[in-house]
């Protein structure tokens, strides 16, 4: 199934920001597979593009992922990271930027979990706030008459 081009244009960019922080410039194709050598030939565009990349377009990116971001859930945005992320595993990485991509990756699941504990204290807020607002009578019917009895 093809993503929709806004997600894969967000991917891309999340790729170039992982690639620069990982300090990948260049990687060289050893495969034998024409499908691998491929895909890994996008891989050198975009790192390519990643070494050329002047501030302001460095800039312009960062914004387009943050506004990406405020229109869909966090939970998309994970799973688009994840996904990249699971691409960068499978690059011929030395030790140190292997060991820099698991702390992304474990910071990146740190952050899920925040936000998955703080949506489950929301809800659990909520239904907390509902009962004792029945409990209290602003819901039932009886307080609705009483108060239009008064009134009467």
């Amino acid at each position: 199934m093809e993503k929709p081009p806004e997600e894969a244009q967000y991917q891309a960019a999340y790729k170039q920001q992982m690639l620069s922080q990982l300090g990948i410039m260049r990687e060289k194709p050893n495969s034998k597979e024409s499908s691998k050598q491929e895909e890994q030939e996008k891989q050198v565009a975009v790192q390519l593009k990643a070494k050329e990349e002047t501030p302001q377009e460095k800039e312009h990116r960062l914004a387009k992922m943050r506004e990406f971001e405020q229109k869909h859930s966090f939970d998309k945005v994970y799973k688009l990271k994840k996904e990249v992320l699971k691409e960068l595993k499978g690059l011929d990485l030395t030790d140190s930027q292997r060991e820099t991509l698991t702390k992304l990756e474990k910071a990146l699941d740190t952050e899920k979990k925040d936000h998955d504990q703080q949506k489950k204290e929301e809800k659990s807020q909520n239904g907390f706030v509902k009962f004792f607002a029945r409990k209290n009578g602003a819901h039932s019917k009886t307080k609705q008459q009483d108060s239009h009895k008064v009134e009467r």
